[in-house]
């Protein structure tokens, strides 16, 4: 995804004033995302401490610093006002009973300049303890359906390590075809896009059939996966 800083300001607005999470505004049957706010510093910091995560980050901003994270906050507090519909969201898992809502990580959609003046990227970081439970596949569900349907855009980026299996084969269930290898931020990182008409039509599927068909997609093109990590 897009630097975390790239939507620098040298405006810093009060974050006193936005230290209550906000309500979510996209939910799904086991994932809630919302605009991250101030109370949000410690998990941050905490995600981003974790070296499991930052193995497969290509773009690795020390935001498990405490100046460098608020500085994120800062920034993407700004970004919301000024590309509507775009952002880095804060993901927590549905709140069930009287149980909390627990943090997981966050999903984007961010520009990607690389690829065009309009280009849009989706990306998800998610903490290690929610690796492999479908949240991935949810959150990129969501906003996939967000992006056609309420910003209309025709193409969406993603991009990822390329020995990154696991984050390979869930673009691949959402649809996505790699496009290649080349720079990202000064890493080599895989591309990969889907087409608007192509996410409308592979939506109608049910998840079960999209591992199955990426599955099979995989093996005919000799492409590594884990799509099991997706289920």
């Amino acid at each position: 995804m897009a630097s975390p800083l790239s939507a620098a300001t040298d405006e810093r607005p009060d974050l006193a004033r936005t230290a209550r999470p906000p309500s979510p505004w996209l939910r799904g049957e086991r994932l809630h995302l919302r605009e991250f706010c101030a109370n949000d510093l410690g998990d941050l910091m905490r995600m981003h401490a974790d070296p499991r995560l930052r193995a497969h980050l290509l773009d690795d901003q020390p935001l498990d610093r405490g100046i460098t994270a608020l500085q994120f906050l800062v920034n993407i507090s700004h970004f919301y006002r000024a590309r509507e519909g775009l952002g880095i969201w804060h993901a927590s898992s549905a709140q069930v009973g009287a149980g909390a809502a627990r943090f997981v990580g966050w999903f984007n959609l961010m520009p990607l300049p690389s690829r065009g003046e309009d280009a849009v990227e989706l990306g998800s970081r998610l903490v290690p303890e929610a690796w492999g439970g479908a949240l991935a596949m949810e959150g990129g569900e969501l906003l996939l359906d967000h992006a056609v349907d309420r910003l209309d855009l025709t193409r969406v980026w993603a991009t990822c390590d390329p020995a990154n299996r696991s984050a390979r084969a869930c673009l691949a269930a959402l649809g996505f075809s790699e496009r290649g290898e080349d720079d990202y931020d000064g890493r080599l990182g895989l591309y990969a896009a889907i087409e608007a008409d192509h996410w409308r039509a592979w939506r109608r599927l049910s998840r079960r059939e999209r591992l199955r068909a990426a599955r099979t997609r995989r093996q005919r093109d000799g492409q590594p996966g884990d799509e099991e990590s997706c289920a």
